[in-house]
């Protein structure tokens, strides 16, 4: 039985993009039953999920968004002498981690899953980017979420023979609603039955363009703009929100909760508005379920090939207010549209980012490498 060790920054239950990836990753190969697993990475929680035991390596503090744990280097060359991973699947960027394994001198197989570009720390970057440089180049196989981003990467320009695009996946249970749920679904439209429902769920991070959001629907009587968040809570965010006589702060959302508030929205908007944003799985689960998505364009992120402009919704220049608001008002305005959009958006989920290509790609990938 083949041994893989999957290395993310954090894990379930923790929730976030890459997290969310590197589950989809163990359950997929969890199914074929026929390979050993264990998962590595920052933070607490359970130390086994779905029958994996995961490692967890709690941290006592954060710089420029990457966890420290003094112990992990140690940790992870133990696992990798004892565990002897046939196949290492690391989560990037995730820089600290990237010099460990580079210096266990691991001679097995590596697959590096970039999810994104080190992008906003201006300064580190210049430090980090021999390491980069260095992971990429030991690794057999680059995997990226779309072609837009491996076109629009400086850190993978010299390394486009090895990249492989696997677009993110959603699953059509995870979004399928309970008898409660629905009953909650229903009681919201009722709620807001002379509104459109503008709804958002993500960080609170200032890249994630919320702000603009806000203020382009500002006008609108008959619009609610609900905004909920996953993370941790940012103060002058919800100090923000409060201004504004339209919007409404929802806090955290449980999986639950957001699939409910997904169900009962108009229109979905994700007005990220960097690079930072490489995919936007919330925004293909959108149009996964027929909502009329706006978005902002991004170059060299793949959100506008998840949501392309008017085909699933509307593309608006980048950090324009008044563009933003003529989209929402379009939408608003005429259900039709939003309905065409939104049958688009159903149809694109199944033909590129459904569970089972996700799994075959994924399939084929280790096949490929386990048998070089």
């Amino acid at each position: 039985m083949k041994r893989i060790l999957h290395i993310s920054n954090y894990y379930h239950p923790h929730v976030g993009g890459i997290e969310t990836t590197a589950q989809s990753i163990v359950e997929t190969l969890k199914l074929a039953n026929n390979y050993e697993q264990k998962v590595i990475c920052f933070g607490d929680g359970p130390n086994i999920v779905a029958d994996i035991p995961v490692i967890r390596l709690p941290y006592t503090i954060k710089i420029a968004s990457q966890a420290i744990s003094f112990k992990y280097r140690r940790v992870l060359k133990k696992v990798i002498k004892e565990f002897n991973p046939d196949v290492i699947i690391i989560h990037t960027p995730n820089p600290l981690v990237e010099h460990y394994l580079n210096s266990c001198h691991y001679t097995g197989k590596i697959i590096v899953y970039h999810h994104l570009d080190i992008y906003r720390q201006k300064i580190l970057k210049y430090f980090v980017r021999p390491i980069t440089r260095h992971t990429n180049k030991r690794a057999d196989v680059i995997v990226c979420s779309s072609e837009k981003y491996i076109d629009g990467s400086k850190e993978l320009k010299k390394f486009k023979d090895k990249c492989r695009v696997i677009p993110l996946c959603y699953k059509e249970e995870d979004l399928a609603l309970t008898d409660e749920e629905t009953i909650e679904v229903n009681r919201i439209k009722e709620k807001y039955k002379n509104k459109t429902i503008l709804f958002y769920s993500g960080r609170h991070a200032r890249f994630k363009g919320v702000r603009y959001a806000l203020w382009a629907a500002r006008p609108f009587d008959d619009v609610i703009f609900l905004v909920g968040r996953v993370g941790p809570r940012h103060r002058m965010m919800d100090q923000q929100i409060s201004y504004f006589k339209n919007a409404e702060s929802l806090g955290l959302l449980d999986r639950s909760q957001y699939r409910i508030y997904l169900h009962a929205a108009d229109i979905f908007i994700f007005p990220s508005i960097t690079k930072n944003e490489s995919f936007g799985v919330t925004l293909l689960e959108a149009i996964a379920l027929g909502k009329p998505c706006i978005t902002f364009n991004i170059p060299g992120s793949g959100v506008n090939y998840v949501s392309p402009n008017n085909i699933t919704g509307i593309e608006c220049d980048n950090r324009s207010v008044i563009e933003l608001r003529k989209a929402i008002e379009k939408l608003k305005n005429d259900p039709q549209l939003r309905k065409n959009y939104g049958e688009n958006g159903r149809a694109r989920a199944k033909e590129l980012f459904s569970y089972k290509q996700f799994a075959d790609s994924f399939y084929t990938l280790i096949n490929e490498i386990l048998n070089k």
